[in-house]
């Protein structure tokens, strides 16, 4: 217990230390000749502090009433947590004549980015919903893509819509890696997985297995399934695959209704691709 307490304290000073690390602050020294230095430009969430360096009293106040600091005896510091973007003066209310500037830069816009479906069927579509944090409108966006085994790649450009809404739409042909790009801000990536495409179906009294990607499957199998009462599925039987990756094979059929697959699980499916299955295939024999 002291171990998992430990543990959690220090991961709890760790977020501290990247909370710390996000935020910066700025130091302005209050002397007797002014504000020193007299103009910092910070970003949003950043904090100014101000440090009385002078022996006499002094207090900050923005003109426009955005903040004040307490009146400030020798060796006193008081600090302001910039919420907004802008332009904000201030003067210190004990010697008028010093004044100083304080710019605020808006934080960078943040980029998101996600597929509709995470995992598709070799030579399916899917989408990549994103969105700009700053909502503008006919922004362009770039995207690069990373197929596993590749480098990472140019592909595809669009503007943003309304309220900074963009989308693309992609057809990878193994799992790919997939980063958005606006300015010099770029979203977190995402991956869309492949499942190689499984083909099963029936002429007469043979059965057909099929599996198509990038790669080839000759030597590997798929594994013939039936669907129980209970919805789970019962593994009867390995079917290898031979050139051109198929192979046809018969299996004893016998009377009533049920239903039959194909599944290539994960260590078959070869690098780059994740387990996939086929269609249903219903069986009626009498």
């Amino acid at each position: 217990m002291k171990r998992l307490i430990t543990l959690a304290l220090v991961g709890l000073a760790a977020l501290t230390v990247a909370g710390a690390i996000a935020a910066a602050t700025t130091t302005v020294q209050i002397t007797k000749n002014g504000f020193t230095p007299s103009s910092v430009t910070v970003t949003a969430g950043d904090t100014i502090t101000w440090h009385n360096a002078d022996t006499k009293t002094h207090q900050v106040v923005a003109d426009n009433g955005a903040f004040a600091s307490p009146a400030l005896a020798a060796g006193a510091s008081w600090s302001y947590t910039a919420a907004k973007s802008g332009k904000f003066t201030y003067r210190d209310a004990y010697a008028t004549t010093h004044r100083g500037t304080v710019i605020v830069k808006a934080p960078p816009a943040t980029l998101s980015l996600a597929p509709s479906l995470g995992t598709v069927i070799y030579g399916s579509s899917t989408q990549l919903n994103g969105q700009v944090s700053n909502q503008l409108t006919n922004e362009p966006v770039t995207l690069t893509a990373q197929a596993y085994g590749k480098s990472i790649q140019s592909v595809q450009s669009t503007t943003t819509q309304s309220g900074g809404t963009f989308i693309f739409g992609v057809t990878p042909t193994i799992s790919t890696t997939y980063t958005a790009h606006w300015r010099t801000s770029s979203s977190t990536p995402t991956t869309v997985n492949v499942a190689p495409r499984v083909g099963f179906g029936r002429s007469g009294s043979l059965f057909i297995a099929k599996v198509t990607s990038d790669i080839g499957y000759s030597g590997h199998y798929v594994i013939l399934q039936k669907r129980q009462s209970n919805g789970t599925w019962y593994s009867f039987r390995h079917i290898y695959l031979g050139d051109a990756n198929r192979a046809t094979f018969k299996i004893a059929v016998p009377k009533g209704h049920y239903v039959l697959r194909l599944m290539l699980p994960s260590s078959q499916a070869g690098l780059g691709y994740v387990a996939s299955a086929s269609r249903l295939l219903p069986i009626v024999r009498k």
